[in-house]
């Protein structure tokens, strides 16, 4: 093929299989990036299309530079996956200019390839390995179209599917059968991890973007039934320490566990199922009573993994509903929950509020007062606070959410000589009745109160539930174990939808991220394949190869089946032709004749006929002897369309029948 024919047929294919393969990374990739494609790509195919001139080399090579240097910028020494993510995109939108030559468009499609794959970094959900397979299908097709520029569009993607469902059975064997090791490579460093939206400081208006953010948090099914809406508090962080303006995480002692018998009347059992975020501490019901296998607890009741959560991860939980009670910290110890700076006035006006109450929960009952009387607003957009925020918020703005709220009311306590602390977490869920389970998002992200009572522990207060309560009630109310929904005609019909894709992707999530070296292990041990070390591996890859080796031969019998009756039915048309000629009057071909001959001699004797006996004739000698290949599929169609329309009536004169 010429570098003409290249020019002109096979590029937009493969410049719209890199667009495809290159989809779902746009919303990681600096806008920039984004342009840079955009522009290349249409460039190129501007060029095709009206004859433009291309970048020749030293361009090629000013562009190649440029992106380099414009990567630098962007990332500086930060090496990462979106940095090498940013390289293969700049790179990809540059290879079309390159493209002159049958080995440049094999290149070029495998980087389409490569970028599908790298696809599987960013995310394992059931609808990236959908589009996966769809990319791979237009990647396929762009190869099928640079090595058979002639054939149609339409044979380039049915050839394309055929070849991807093929593969489907052959991935299949592999996946399940490689043999893997414990901590499989994949799980070193996973590239899709998300944020929670929480860190080891907070700061009001600091978690702001993550109650705007609809991304799952975690998920939680129950053993028995959901617990009550108002005991969804879902513990992740305790801020102790407190600099005027911000508050750092608390850190504490692990958790004694107690040997007396864990009371079962007020405790839940339940199965959480983490989204990555990229740290440590671990998410449970208000409060947990022992760690999972892998992370501890402390006298704060957090959570911390050993590890960071790098991916999707599943952990066994038991809670306790009650508040208090159950604290092992001393009086002494609540010490640290005292200290204060900054913010005068509202030192003052705490002062005020408690000087004529004595116990913890008649001064905060004082405070909370204190926001529900003084025209409060909870929104997602508060002004900016001054130096003094707590200040700022109390007598000036007084607009706010959770974190605004909580941090107010913990200093409000402090300054009345009551410990108090801040917890960061969620707060309710959504209940899927398709899979029975809560889906906690990161919009549900809510911060509370903590006040230490003496002989009862620590106290959960939520200022937010008193200044807004209906914050607290959207919070709460989608927490409906029956699956009922207030929603109605099309959206609750749409609402139903998405609870049941999330269903079936959290399954197929909770499937193939979590098959790795044990649950190989498990399968193999129901297969049979019992022995251990080198002997298991060995069994494994012969098992493997004798799947693979039978896929391999079912689909050679399929294709030689294939290729047999593809000339029978040809030959059927043919012999329905014959025999409709033979209805018609004429004499039966006889089996050493010819098609030619046969044709010759029906014309003879229905010249009426000759146009339609010679167009079948010569359709049939074409598919049948013409195309050593095989069967052209248009030919084909036409060949049978011409068959089924042709249905002679017999003639009325006998001389046409009859030769004289």
């Amino acid at each position: 093929m010429s570098d003409t024919q290249y020019n002109r047929h096979p590029i937009p294919f493969i410049i719209g299989a890199l667009i495809v393969a290159m989809a779902p990374h746009i919303g990681r990739l600096p806008p920039w990036i984004v342009a840079w494609c955009i522009s290349m790509w249409g460039y190129m195919l501007l060029s095709i299309r009206f004859q433009w001139p291309r970048p020749n080399r030293i361009w090629q090579l000013i562009l190649t530079i440029a992106g380099i240097a414009a990567l630098l910028a962007t990332y500086r020494a930060r090496l990462g996956p979106d940095s090498y993510l940013g390289l293969l995109a700049v790179m990809a939108a540059i290879k079309p200019f390159e493209i002159t030559t049958h080995r440049h468009c094999m290149i070029t499609i495998f980087v389409a390839y490569f970028i599908v794959i790298t696809s599987l970094f960013q995310t394992e959900t059931l609808l990236m390995a959908l589009y996966m397979i769809l990319s791979i299908f237009f990647t396929t097709a762009a190869l099928i179209r640079v090595n058979a520029p002639h054939s149609g569009l339409k044979t380039d993607l049915k050839l394309s599917g055929l070849i991807v469902a093929e593969a489907l059975p052959l991935m299949v064997i592999l996946f399940l059968l490689f043999p893997r090791i414990p901590g499989s490579v994949l799980s070193w460093s996973r590239w899709h991890a998300a944020t929670s939206g929480f860190s080891d400081t907070l700061r009001p208006g600091g978690i702001s973007q993550i109650l705007q953010d609809p991304g799952v948090a975690f998920r939680a099914a129950f053993d028995a039934d959901v617990p009550a809406a108002d005991q969804l508090y879902w513990r992740g962080l305790v801020f102790d320490r407190f600099d005027g303006r911000q508050w750092q995480r608390a850190h504490g002692a692990p958790l004694r566990q107690s040997a007396s018998p864990v009371p079962t009347d007020d405790t839940t059992r339940y199965t959480i199922t983490l989204e990555p975020h990229r740290h440590r501490w671990l998410f449970a019901l208000d409060r947990p009573l022992r760690a999972p296998a892998g992370a501890t607890l402390d006298v704060n009741y957090i959570l911390s993994n050993r590890r960071p959560v790098q991916r999707r991860m599943q952990y066994r939980m038991v809670s306790h509903l009650q508040d208090s009670g159950m604290d092992q910290a001393s009086a002494n110890a609540t010490d640290a929950f005292l200290s204060i700076r900054g913010n005068p006035r509202a030192r003052r006006l705490a002062e005020k509020l408690g000087q004529t109450h004595d116990t913890a929960l008649e001064k905060a009952q004082q405070a909370l007062q204190y926001f529900q009387t003084n025209a409060f607003v909870y929104t997602l957009a508060p002004p900016l606070l001054g130096a003094d925020p707590i200040d700022s918020f109390l007598f000036e703005t007084r607009r706010g959410y959770c974190e605004h709220f909580a941090t107010a009311m913990a200093f409000m306590m402090r300054a009345m000589n009551v410990p108090a602390r801040l917890v960061g977490g969620y707060l309710g869920g959504e209940f899927n009745p398709y899979g029975n389970y809560l889906i906690v998002k990161q919009s549900d992200a809510h911060v509370w109160v903590e006040i230490w009572q003496r002989h009862s522990g620590w106290i959960r207060i939520d200022p937010t539930a008193a200044v807004a309560p209906d914050r607290v009630a959207r919070a709460l109310s989608n927490v409906l174990a029956s699956g009922q929904t207030r929603l109605a005609g099309l959206t609750a019909w749409v609402h139903r939808l998405r609870l049941g894709w999330d269903n079936i992707s959290s399954q197929w999530q909770a499937w193939f991220s979590g098959y790795a070296y044990r649950q190989q292990q498990a399968l193999l041990a129901r297969l049979g394949i019992s022995s251990a070390g080198l002997g298991r591996t060995a069994k494994a890859l012969g098992l493997m190869a004798g799947l693979l080796c039978l896929s391999v031969a079912a689909l050679l019998a399929w294709h030689l089946r294939s290729a047999r009756v593809k000339p029978d039915r040809v030959h059927a048309l043919y012999h329905r032709f014959c025999s409709r000629l033979q209805h018609a009057g004429l004499p039966a071909r006889h089996p050493g004749m010819g098609p030619r001959d046969y044709a010759n001699q029906a014309t003879a004797r229905r010249p009426d006929l000759i146009n339609e006996i010679a167009a079948i004739t010569d359709l049939y000698i074409r598919l049948r002897y013409g195309n050593a290949n095989g069967a052209d599929p248009e030919v084909f169609k036409q060949f049978q369309m011409r068959v089924n329309a042709f249905k002679p009536k017999p003639s009325t004169c006998t001389g046409e029948n009859h030769p004289s």
